[in-house]
This record gives C-alpha cells, structure tokens and sequence, in this order.
C-alpha cells in the first residue's frame, strides 16, 4: 500500500511537467508579430545580465495584427531580454540605432510569449555568432 501511493506521489509531478511542457507548446504556436523596441532606462540600461527594453509602437508595422491596429493593451509596456554581459556593447548600439525587434507568439485574449530578439533582422543568436567573431 505505502509503495503505491509513493508511486502515485512521484507520477503527479511527472503529469504537471506534461501539462506544462503541452501549454508552452500551445502558447508558442500562435501567430508571431515582430515590435520594434528601443532602450529603456530607469536607472541603468542593462540590469544585472538583463536588457530593459520598452516597445516602439511607432516603429512597429500594425499591419500585421488584425483590423491593421497595434493592440496595445494586450503587451506590457517594458520587457526584459537575457544576454550575456560579453554581448552587452554591441547590442547596445543596435538598440540606440533602432535595429533591435522582439518577435512575440501572440494570439488576442492571451499573454504575448517573447519568442526571439531580431537584430537587423537576425536572430539574436546569429548576431551573437558573428559578434564573437
């Protein structure tokens, strides 16, 4: 009886990671808009090994999003991106340049998922390639 419900006990965590792993999958295969985004400084532009960026919605193309209007109120006005601090100076005149766009899963009545950082219209992990370069 007591290995039973030790069994029972360790498959819920295993049915949670499931569950979880399925929701990730759903979310991230909504339709993927691209904001552009600039810097955002509240004290520092970089915190800790994380980039503060605000989006740009007069650089965005609202085309992209039904009846052509940016819904604006379905994102957070700032978001963080991790990078790692060896990347930091080259991203950051990208971003001053206003070559930085993040690429988010989004599905109206749903939280936006960020899915990628565009740099130049790269992903952010080939401009990292060609940086360390």
């Amino acid at each position: 009886m007591k290995n039973k419900i030790l069994t029972a006990l360790l498959f819920l965590p295993v049915l949670g990671m499931i569950f979880c792993m399925l929701w990730l999958k759903t979310m991230t295969n909504f339709s993927r808009v691209e904001i552009a985004v600039s810097g955002y400084d509240p004290r520092d532009f970089f915190s800790g090994n994380y980039m503060n960026l605000q989006l740009n919605w007069d650089g965005t193309d609202c085309s992209q999003f039904k009846d052509n209007k940016c819904p604006l109120k379905d994102f957070d006005r700032f978001y963080h991106f991790y990078i790692q601090q060896k990347n930091s100076n080259a991203l950051t005149q990208k971003v001053n340049a206003g070559n930085v766009k993040l690429v988010f899963s989004y599905e109206h009545g749903y939280q936006p998922m960020i899915v990628d950082l565009l740099v130049d219209g790269k992903s952010y992990i080939e401009f990292v390639k060609k940086a360390a370069r």
